[in-house]
């Protein structure tokens, strides 16, 4: 599937982080970081704890007792009061240096040193706005000695607003907690703010009026064990306005940070951690192939930095999101934007109903004419689709392309006639081009759904390896071969272009053939079949190859075919019976319970000369029968079942193992397991490919072994590719393994070479 933002979309993450970072550093969005706060104080509101009151000096304490500031003599008698009352703690927000007569302060102090209630008085500091000088505003000594300092600075914004608080402060020289951190016990020794929690009511914070202390209207009890602050908060002192609420005496500020504090220290991300979050997404988002997981993605990051701070918050979490979002919605736009354009530069080289890169773009295509170029022609698109509501032929072309996705490795795939894809293999060789396509299949074994119903899919494949052809034609002859794979119930098929540019090669292929095995062009390799177990080597399988002295080697599939179809295949297989049966000869010489494999073609099965010549060949060779398997090969289902049973039936009376190849695919069921009198199942290799990977694939392997062995029969795996695949069969319980990883196919000379290291020790 082609990317939506195919050119370069790292461009478009740098500018979306650029346009976070100049949100975050130069502090653009709050104003909006400020209402978003505001909205979200409000949805989670809640009351103060209630342990800390306020005595508030008043308006109708001006009224009832007199003009503030209050002298010592007034705030001496509340101090009694509020003892009386059994407070457990006094501050006195005011300042002290000027409280009225001597005799006043007298009675001021001595009230403050027969407090039983711990003492608090304020301290703070003064910036001189013309210079930038900072002055100290402590309170007397005489009075000092009696309380505790503690700092009563407010941090006000610029629109009279307070946000923050600090912890401490320095004042005349020396470091000072904050009214706040005392109330909350906390008293972090750090010139630090921590964000203020707005969701608290400042409404619910216990207030009684100063002229009701005095003149016993209230009831001590409202007082008892209570932090008690005594501040004006009359019409003439300065008020400040609380985030989406009216102006308030600033008092109310140093105890809505100490409710604050009570409630949990606060963490304060910033905007550097959301903005990472952000980044994360923003790639995603980026870098996504569906519209509608990047659609999700977009409503998941946007939703998350708009609901996600209220959760943080309960728990006193708190950060700014406004840089994040602009990250992520920046990615957003510029996804649609790139999009938008890509729409119209792509008119002509896309499929109009998928969006997908047609051949038009292939062309264009800056991809080398390098490497397999492979087509996948989906036998059955015109059916689907015929059948499907027109709208979902695209989630159909999606589900196709996303398992294709898995052998194409990286590589664009395009989207040509109906039902027919095409990729370049870049730089791998045609062996693993043919174990990502059988693996392939295995993906397409697994029906598609599609709107709640179940598609059978089938799939052929076609390969093309000649690099020297113009593009173009390497995509028709991959497609020929698709078509030829189709027509010969193959899997896949591999164009040899030699045959287009030689029609006499094409037409003579079956006298060449026949030319081949008389002039020692054709020979026999053998892979190793080793014991799962223990990792010895038990025997090998017999494969067939073509060494031609102008076309080089050739592929079994590029004449096996055309043998069955062509009246050779029996020519063919006595071949490749004889050179085998010759080997294991030799091989016994050195392992008596060595075995031999050879394919055995289901169109023999109808021969009468087939038991005759095998014990012929046996006899020849001196091998005995046991030694020799035969696979029955599934190029097309048992035709004259009660002959070609019969046969399979006399072949094992004489001794010869039977196998049923490539089970699991075509025609090997049930039914094969039931009639068929064989010793061995051989598990088809896309199975065995797509163990580590899938597993569906996992369940039907584990499965058959278990269903062989109860059957008494053993269980061959083809294909094993790697340690990883060779271990899980061990799990399972697998008898024999063969594939590249334990051996892959050579001449006898070599095969030979593995008993050498055993004759010379026994030599020695």
């Amino acid at each position: 599937m082609k990317r939506i933002l195919s050119r370069r979309p790292w461009k478009a993450l740098l500018l979306a982080l650029l346009v976070g970072l100049v949100f975050g550093v130069a502090q653009l969005g709050q104003p909006l970081e400020n209402a978003m706060q505001v909205a979200r104080n409000k949805l989670r509101s809640h009351p103060a704890s209630g342990t800390i009151v306020l005595v508030a000096i008043d308006d109708r304490s001006v009224s009832e007792v007199g003009n503030a500031p209050w002298n010592g003599s007034r705030l001496a008698s509340l101090v009694r009061r509020l003892n009386q009352g059994g407070a457990r703690r006094i501050h006195i927000d005011a300042d002290l240096r000027n409280i009225g007569s001597s005799q006043e302060g007298a009675q001021l102090e001595a009230a403050l040193a027969a407090s039983t209630a711990d003492i608090l008085l304020p301290a703070r500091f003064s910036i001189d706005p013309v210079s930038g000088r900072r002055s100290a505003i402590e309170p007397p000594a005489r009075f000092a000695r009696h309380g505790r300092i503690v700092n009563s600075n407010l941090l006000v914004r610029w629109d009279n607003a307070v946000w923050e608080h600090p912890y401490a402060a320095r004042v005349g020289g020396r470091l000072l907690p904050s009214l706040s951190s005392v109330l909350a016990a906390t008293e972090i020794q750090e010139e630090a703010l921590f964000p203020i929690d707005h969701g608290i009511d400042i409404r619910s914070i216990p207030v009684v009026s100063a002229s009701d202390v005095l003149n016993d209207r209230m009831s001590f009890q409202q007082l008892a064990g209570k932090d008690v602050v005594i501040a004006r908060t009359d019409f003439a002192v300065d008020h400040f306005r609380v985030p989406g609420f009216v102006p308030v005496p600033g008092v109310l500020f140093h105890l809505v940070a100490a409710e604050t504090l009570l409630a949990r220290q606060p963490v304060d991300l910033g905007w550097l951690v959301p903005f990472a979050l952000a980044a994360l997404l923003a790639i995603c988002l980026l870098y996504g192939r569906q519209r509608s997981v990047t659609a999700g993605i977009l409503l998941f990051g946007v939703g998350s930095f708009l609901a996600g701070p209220i959760l943080l918050e309960l728990n006193q979490v708190h950060g700014e999101v406004v840089p994040a979002l602009a990250v992520i919605l920046t990615a957003a736009l510029a996804r649609v934007v790139a999009s938008r354009r890509r729409s119209y530069q792509a008119r002509g080289t896309t499929n109009v109903v998928t969006g997908m890169p047609n051949l038009q773009a292939l062309r264009q295509s800056a991809e080398l004419n390098e490497g397999i170029v492979v087509s996948a022609r989906v036998k059955n698109y015109a059916q689907i689709t015929t059948t499907l509501p027109p709208q979902h032929e695209k989630e159909l072309v999606e589900q196709i392309v996303g398992r294709l996705e898995f052998g194409a490795e990286g590589s664009t795939i395009y989207q040509a006639d109906e039902g027919v894809f095409v990729w370049i293999a870049g730089g791998s060789l045609e062996d693993e081009v043919i174990q990502q396509v059988e693996g392939l299949q295995a993906l397409f074994r697994s029906p598609i759904v599609i709107a709640t119903r179940l598609i059978d899919v089938a799939v052929t494949f076609g390969l093309d390896r000649d690099s020297s052809r113009p593009l173009p034609q390497r995509v028709s002859s991959a497609l020929v071969a698709s078509d030829d794979a189709a027509r010969h119930g193959k899997r896949w098929a591999s164009f040899n272009p030699a045959s287009m540019e030689d029609a006499d090669w094409a037409m003579s292929l079956l006298a060449r053939l026949d030319h081949a095995i008389d002039n020692n062009e054709l020979w026999v390799a053998y892979q190793p079949k080793v014991d799962c177990r223990s990792g010895n080597l038990v025997g090998v399988e017999a494969l067939v190859r073509w060494t031609h002295p102008e076309k080089g080697h050739l592929h079994p599939d590029q004449f096996i075919g055309a043998a069955e179809q062509g009246g050779r295949i029996e020519r063919l297989t006595y071949f490749v019976l004889d050179s085998a049966l010759a080997a294991a000869a030799t091989v016994q010489q050195h392992d008596s319970c060595f075995t031999m494999a050879v394919n055995l073609s289901v169109l023999l099965l109808n021969s009468d000369d087939l038991v005759p010549t095998v014990e012929k060949l046996l006899r020849k060779h001196d091998v005995r029968p046991e030694l020799l398997t035969l696979e029955v090969t599934e190029t097309s289902t048992l035709g004259s079942a009660d002959d070609q049973i019969a046969n399979l039936q006399r072949l094992s009376d004489i001794g010869v193992q039977l196998s049923i190849d490539d089970y699991g695919t075509g025609f090997s069921t049930l039914e094969y397991l039931r009639r068929i009198p064989a010793s061995e199942i051989k598990i088809d290799r896309s199975f065995i490919g797509m163990l580590n990977n899938s597993q569906s694939d996992r369940i039907m392997v584990n499965s058959t072994i278990q269903l062989a062995h109860s059957l008494g029969r053993k269980v061959v795996a083809e294909g094993v590719e790697s340690q990883e695949i060779l271990d899980e069969l061990k799990r399972m319980r697998c008898d024999i393994v063969q594939g590249y990883h334990t051996g892959r196919p050579a001449p006898l000379a070599q095969l030979l070479r593995r008993f050498a290291p055993e004759e010379a020790q026994k030599a020695a």
